[in-house]
């Protein structure tokens, strides 16, 4: 039996931190932003005895790396065998997103971790296995984006996790012009899974029109409860996110099972 776990949000801040363990296999997807790194450490001392055997990234935005990049300074004790990922070159970041100087910082310490952490770079249809558990690279930045408004969360890669019982889609933050070249590049069964996470938080991520393609049965929301409920402070359904639309999508599409960040670390035996 494998679980997967969506870590609940002990800060505002918190975004997307996934682990799934496979009896004595631990693996992290994104692990939340620096002020996260506290329950993350702690997570990975009570329940993976401070060693993680692959750690996955989406993205370099600092709410999915930033949590890895502090414990990496801050908790020495914790071992990482191996990072994946394949974010874009320093310099596409700079340009396309000049503003997201931190990114650039964190992806830089990332580099520096080469010989502590040994690092894989990522080749989209790369399959990998711990214990029953296969993990699938659906898609990665190959380069092809001209969108500078959403860039980084474009270069989004996209997992597939399953055994021989459940799958799982992993979007991280693919936006509109990502999720259409998965739906170009990528067979549709391979979208098709028991459980989705949604893409950027359920906001302004992919389209409609791509959930209708997968089909979704059950969502992973990595979603706080102010962004559940679009509420800056001034009530429901009141703030400048579309989280509210994309959970009427959902109920369209006759999804009724929702497992949220905001309601706690989800935990689902798969």
């Amino acid at each position: 039996m494998a679980v997967f776990y969506l870590l609940g949000n002990v800060t505002r801040t918190q975004m997307l931190g996934c682990i799934v363990q496979a009896n004595d296999k631990t693996v992290v997807f994104d692990g939340g932003t620096v002020e996260d790194c506290p329950q993350l450490a702690h997570f990975l001392r009570t329940n993976a005895n401070s060693h993680v055997d692959a750690w996955f990234f989406t993205h370099p935005h600092h709410d999915h790396i930033g949590a890895f990049c502090t414990l990496r300074r801050q908790a020495p004790d914790i071992l990482v065998e191996r990072a994946y990922f394949r974010f874009p070159p320093i310099e596409e970041l700079k340009r396309h997103e000049p503003r997201s100087v931190r990114e650039v910082e964190l992806w830089e310490d990332i580099e520096k971790w080469g010989e502590s952490c040994r690092i894989h770079i990522l080749s989209r249809r790369e399959r990998f296995v711990f214990d029953d558990v296969t993990i699938s690279v659906l898609r990665v930045y190959e380069g092809k984006h001209v969108d500078t408004e959403n860039f980084i969360n474009n270069s989004s890669a996209v997992y597939r996790v399953e055994n021989d019982r459940h799958s799982f889609l992993i979007l991280g933050d693919l936006g509109k012009e990502g999720g259409e070249e998965l739906m170009q590049t990528c067979p549709c069964e391979l979208l098709q899974t028991d459980y989705t996470q949604m893409a950027h938080h359920g906001q302004r991520g992919v389209t409609r029109e791509f959930y209708e393609y997968i089909r979704p049965k059950r969502c992973i929301w990595p979603t706080p409860e102010w962004l559940w409920n679009n509420d800056k402070g001034k009530g429901f359904d009141t703030g400048p996110w579309q989280t509210v639309r994309t959970r009427e999508w959902m109920a369209e599409l006759g999804v009724t099972e929702h497992f949220i960040e905001k309601d706690g670390t989800q935990k689902i035996n798969f």
